[in-house]
């Protein structure tokens, strides 16, 4: 049986934050980059494909390939201390081991606190990320912009290849744009998301 469960303890909360401000520019938010590991690649997907029942089947193959036990999921936006621990006496961070199945992981994105079930991860994140255990991988998500990011390195992962995974170019064309007036994303933000997050 699998242990999926949200972090309720300090030191686990503390243990996983270590983890994610090793891998992330915690404060940073896109455009700008927020991977400090050095990925060699990056793939980006649509945000509400990532909160579907069908992306785990997904990140199970990424944990397959590169020897993952689990994946920490976690939200920066609502702030999980100041808001989420604050209002609810648990973080709205979870562990999701291997071996899970896609009706679990989606039965944890929709698992609200009793008192507010709109509070589920699936409803109120602006701000996600998922880490793997051998820190192969990594993925930023923001609501806003519509979009995940994906990094990774091209040995660990080797050719493996999603439908559901975008180029950056081709993602602000179909995502990103749709959360912009007129469609129109600023030269600005086309710019800095190219810069950090495109492999051409």
């Amino acid at each position: 049986m699998s242990q999926n469960k949200f972090i309720k303890d300090k030191k686990q909360f503390e243990e996983a934050t270590h983890w994610v401000t090793k891998t992330f520019n915690y404060e940073q938010r896109l455009p700008n980059q927020v991977c400090k590991v050095p990925f060699q690649k990056t793939v980006v997907l649509d945000f509400d494909h990532a909160m579907s029942r069908s992306f785990w089947n997904e990140l199970e193959e990424l944990m397959c390939l590169s020897g993952d036990s689990f994946v920490i999921m976690a939200v920066l936006d609502p702030n999980p201390v100041d808001y989420y621990y604050k209002e609810f006496s648990r973080y709205n961070w979870c562990v999701l081991q291997k071996g899970t199945t896609a009706d679990e992981y989606w039965s944890m994105l929709e698992q609200g606190p009793e008192e507010s079930p709109a509070d589920a991860i699936l409803f109120n994140s602006e701000v996600v990320v998922m880490l793997s255990s051998s820190m192969k991988w990594a993925i930023w998500g923001e609501r806003s912009y519509g979009i995940c990011v994906l990094g990774f390195n091209d040995a660990d992962i080797g050719d493996y290849n999603s439908e559901s995974w975008f180029t950056m170019d081709k993602a602000i064309t179909d995502l990103v744009s749709l959360n912009f007036r007129n469609y129109t994303v600023p030269e600005e933000i086309i710019s800095k998301l190219m810069k950090f997050y495109s492999n051409i």
